[in-house]
């Protein structure tokens, strides 16, 4: 409950302040996905690809207690590397909203400088205590990021994690919903169960069920939608 009373405190604060891209109606879900995990005893942190200011970081980060580690990637300041130019994202910015908005002021946060096309699960699992819970992919949005990001994702989440991909219904970035189709064609072992504020949400297949049921209850009447053979929450 202490995380997600840090959750709302940065709804009223650092989320008003800090430049980036999340909509509002994703701090109940991302409250629901918490809860969904203690019931569960869930454990683990956060890791975000394409963190720009950490706007959306920050708040998957509130959720998270002190001794549950998160990993922030970006390309930051080596925007050679930012080959479709989806965001740009400052070191130095985020450094400064860690520390002024977030509740654990980025002591259990790690930082990689990287482009995640070069990295692999290893890389990410051996900066974390545990496999993490939330797992957020807003980085490069061509169709090879997103799917090598997907496929990350996948081999790293916890049991009952949760990942979060933003940018699944921009027009402007079709790499992303093209390498989405292409990546669920090869019936992998993430389920999507949602989708709100243009983020898609994905989760095992083993904890598929659980979600949907979860964010079934929170609204009154979702629009129920079929993606890849699967029920997914439209809001």
């Amino acid at each position: 409950m202490e995380n997600r009373c840090a959750l709302l405190e940065y709804e009223q604060t650092g989320y008003k302040e800090i430049t980036g891209w999340m909509g509002a109606g994703l701090f109940p879900l991302l409250q629901l996905c918490d809860a969904t995990q203690e019931a569960m005893n869930e454990k683990g942190g956060a890791v975000e690809i394409g963190v720009h200011h950490g706007k959306f970081f920050i708040a998957l980060n509130q959720l998270c207690k002190a001794d549950e580690l998160s990993l922030a990637i970006d390309v930051f300041d080596a925007q050679h590397l930012n080959i479709d130019g989806s965001g740009a994202g400052s070191l130095q910015h985020f450094k400064e909203n860690l520390s002024r908005y977030c509740c654990h002021a980025g002591r259990n946060v790690t930082i990689l400088a990287k482009d995640s096309t070069t990295l692999r699960a290893a890389d990410i699992l051996g900066q974390l205590l545990t496999r993490p819970r939330l797992f957020s992919i807003d980085g490069g949005h061509t169709v090879e990021h997103t799917m090598h990001d997907l496929a990350l994702a996948n081999e790293c989440i916890s049991d009952f994690g949760v990942i979060f991909l933003d940018d699944i219904l921009n027009p402007q970035w079709l790499g992303v919903v093209e390498g989405v189709c292409r990546y669920l064609m090869r019936s992998p072992t993430i389920f999507p169960f949602a989708i709100n504020s243009n983020k898609l949400f994905l989760c095992r297949m083993s904890a598929y069920k659980y979600y949907l049921q979860a964010f079934s209850e929170f609204s009154v009447s979702p629009q129920r939608v079929e993606f890849f053979g699967k029920t997914v929450l439209v809001w």
